[in-house]
């Protein structure tokens, strides 16, 4: 049997989970922002994946969550680019859709585009919204600009030209006179094929702004991680599926929420095997808390911004807010208390860390005692709480109170943040938190989902045995997944269902085709279709399973009842237009037990089960909930299958904390999860 090995590279901490064929094991080290490597070969090391590599050993996967296209289009770190457009369109990327961000907001702030103005360029062509050629390109003018680029040291390219999406033949004639004269041309017809030339425009220019730091970063990791036994290196998609390094290396944009989509996979895993089928996945960090709602699968949307920019590939609807515990703590210049999104990473980290005297969300939980320092990383990781101590103080100073008053405080802003974003993904979009579960995890996640299930009147929470680093056991679960997309012609009368069966099939055999190349046989892999439906004039459309080309009313039936969950209506009288077609090849993943028993003397690294409580350990704390309460301290491993735990509790395991509240109970179920219920446990 192959070995899996799950890598997440957060801002804070990089996590990692191995499947070796008789039990899984973490590990979880502090990340390296200088060179992220360090960070994953130091926990490579951690599970015993050292150099030489044991010839005997079995094949290893490598399945990566990679921040480093998210961290080059947030921090603007990523290659010049030259924007091609079609000759006198080259101002849409300032252009843009020229709405306003935020409707109440005099000072409006724009995002501003990756690209100068004097590195957008006209290309003499032209293509009709039929796909017919109105003027073909004009090659000669083509060549001199990418001379001229290349002489500017511009090396790579995003092109979009009109209506390329139903004839790419002049995007992929740039692509071929850019490589002969040594400027790597990105083609939106590759990218995103679809309408609406401003997101396909953006997202295009995002990819090539941040792929060649992707291929270079991915060009040092492979051999380094080869040399340690992996056998092949693939990298999460933003959409739930991983996908090829080298493809992950052409196509960096469809990773830009690599990590976070680990977590979600591995939310919904967990609730499947308790039985819930409608649950929200809370993903606190150190850096940022990504949130998703589940009813039954993840939503899937193509309508993204990341860093202010559309983003128009497919992306599990996460939403992602700036606190985490590493989150800086601070008062603004009209006296309010500020909590995020700047944080204190890894370098230098929390004050009680030793190298930072800025107090963020992590130091005010270990002033209020729900941080224990003997018990981060299994003790591993030193903790100094009078750091902690003096930094709130400090702030505190600054607000007329004390340090536990302003601890309290900053949690209390903390987590009002994060219920915001709860709500955006469950109450705004039509959805009642109180028929969904909470699947709490990351290494600060715990802490805080009592009190947003009390917030948001939640049905419960789960927090899962591998709590700490589940984004990395989320990523040897996840299929392979292979997108394409294809705009369709815009018609006036009905849509035309003989031109939808024969652009499906199109579309199908490129997916089985990708299946191929990946070096599996066609029959490895499902493809499912979908199409994005509207009524006739809206200006946007929904997704929904293509479950008939033959049959109007059977092609519209889920869009009706999506529109009606959604915005509270549907028409089924009015005409529905088919706008883009979705094919998705889909490889499943290897299965994985549930539960297993972790190896009993594993070379380094944690197992499933925590370490044991050092012996010195007490067995009581004072912490802080409405006021100071002797709480006992409890680990998880301690605890037996369906033993039942009435609160206050601080529950303790070897990359998290669980906060048990006085009024809430605590149940281990199956497989080591915990299930957190209101009062009696149901």
């Amino acid at each position: 049997m192959r070995h899996l090995l799950g890598i997440d590279v957060g801002g804070t901490f990089t996590d990692l989970c191995l499947w070796d064929g008789r039990g899984v094991r973490t590990a979880k080290t502090p990340s390296t922002p200088d060179d992220y490597l360090r960070g994953i070969l130091d926990g490579m090391s951690q599970l015993g994946l050292v150099e030489p590599r044991d010839a005997a050993a079995p094949p290893l996967d490598l399945v990566h969550g990679s921040t480093v296209a998210t961290n080059a289009l947030i921090e603007r770190a990523g290659e010049r680019v030259a924007f091609l457009a079609t000759a006198s369109f080259e101002d849409l990327l300032h252009i843009g859709r020229q709405d306003r961000p935020d409707l109440y907001t005099f000072a409006v702030r724009r995002s501003p585009a990756l690209v100068e103005p004097g590195d957008c360029h006209g290309v003499t062509e032209r293509v009709g919204s039929a796909g017919e050629v109105l003027e073909p390109l004009d090659e000669f003018a083509a060549a001199t600009l990418f001379d001229r680029l290349k002489r500017e040291g511009i090396t790579t390219a995003a092109a979009c030209l009109l209506f390329s999406f139903l004839n790419p033949a002049h995007e992929q004639r740039l692509v071929e006179l850019g490589r002969a004269r040594g400027v790597r041309v990105f083609a939106s017809s590759d990218v995103l094929p679809e309408f609406r030339e401003y997101e396909r425009a953006s997202t295009t220019v995002v990819n090539a702004y941040v792929a060649p730091k992707m291929e270079r970063y991915l060009a040092r990791l492979e051999p380094a991680v080869r040399r340690r036994g992996v056998s092949s290196l693939r990298v999460m998609q933003s959409s739930g599926g991983q996908i090829s390094a080298a493809q992950a290396a052409t196509h960096a944009v469809r990773t830009i929420l690599s990590g976070p989509a680990g977590g979600v996979v591995a939310a919904r895993r967990v609730a499947a095997a308790m039985g819930i089928a409608r649950v929200i996945s809370y993903d606190m960090g150190g850096t940022s808390t990504d949130v998703a709602l589940c009813d039954g699968e993840p939503a899937v949307r193509t309508d993204s911004r990341v860093g202010g920019l559309p983003v128009a590939v497919p992306m599990l609807a996460i939403h992602t807010v700036g606190a985490g515990g590493g989150s800086l703590a601070r008062i603004d210049s009209g006296g309010a208390l500020r909590v995020g999104p700047e944080s204190a990473g890894a370098d230098p980290g929390p004050a009680c860390y030793g190298r930072s005297d800025r107090p963020t969300v992590t130091d005010a939980h270990v002033v209020l005692g729900r941080i224990r320092p003997d018990a981060v990383l299994g003790g591993r990781m030193p903790i100094d709480p009078r750091r902690s101590h003096n930094a709130l103080a400090r702030l505190g100073a600054e607000m007329g109170c004390d340090g536990t008053a302003a601890a309290r405080a900053v949690v209390d802003v903390c987590t009002a943040g994060m219920e915001h974003a709860l709500s955006v993904v469950s109450a705004q979009q039509g959805y009642d938190p109180s028929d969904f579960h909470l699947i709490s995890f990351g290494g600060a996640g715990g802490l805080h989902a009592c009190a947003l299930a009390d917030a948001l009147d939640l049905a419960g929470v789960i927090v899962p045995a591998e709590s700490g680093v589940l984004s990395a056991c989320g990523l040897i679960h996840a299929d392979i997944l292979l997108e394409f997309s294809r705009s369709l012609p815009r018609r006036d009368d009905s849509i035309d269902l003989n031109e939808l069966r024969y652009a499906m099939s199109a579309l199908m055999d490129q997916a089985y085709d990708a299946v191929i190349r990946e070096g599996y046989d066609a029959d490895d892999g499902e493809v499912e279709r979908f199409v994005d439906l509207r009524y006739r004039g809206q200006a946007y459309e929904l997704t929904v399973p293509l479950e008939s080309m033959t049959d109007l009313d059977r092609l519209g039936a889920p869009f009706h009842a999506l529109h009606e969950q959604r915005f509270g209506f549907a028409d089924p009288s009015r005409p529905v237009e088919a706008i883009t077609l979705r094919a998705r090849a889909r490889i499943p993943a290897p299965s994985i037990p549930q539960a297993v028993a972790p190896d009993p003397s594993p070379p380094g690294g944690t197992a499933t089960a925590p370490v044991p409580p050092p012996p010195s350990a007490p067995a009581s704390a004072t912490v802080w909930f409405d006021r100071p309460t002797e709480t006992p301290l409890i680990y998880r491993s301690h605890l037996a299958s369906e033993e039942e735990l009435t609160g206050p509790a601080l529950l303790l395991d070897d990359a998290s904390t669980t906060l048990l509240p006085p009024d809430w109970t605590a149940r281990r179920a199956a497989g080591g999860h915990l299930r957190l219920t209101r009062g009696a446990s149901g």
